[in-house]
């Protein structure tokens, strides 16, 4: 990943602030722990996301696409929390 740590921490900072709702579905969708209900990203990788669950717990939830420079982590990020809402809406 050519993020730099700058930009990475932009990123969890910004989802952390802004997007709790699509941190706690991506739980819910990706990983099938619908009883998340507040979720911290404390990081984010090539292929993953990592949360850390209100228990404590740490849940890695695999990126649906690989993530190399900010943009395509903005793009993939918005991407599953599409995604999530169509899973979670069937």
């Amino acid at each position: 990943m050519t993020i730099s740590t700058e930009e990475l921490n932009r990123i969890i900072n910004h989802m952390n602030e802004d997007h709790v709702d699509s941190l706690v579905l991506y739980a819910h969708a990706f990983a099938n722990r619908k009883e998340v209900k507040s979720a911290t990203m404390i990081n984010l990788t090539t292929n993953d996301i990592v949360l850390e669950l209100e228990s404590g717990e740490h849940l890695t939830i695999p990126l649906t696409s690989p993530v190399q420079v900010a943009k395509d982590a903005h793009m993939v990020l918005v991407a599953m929390s599409k995604q999530a809402r169509d899973l979670l809406a069937d």
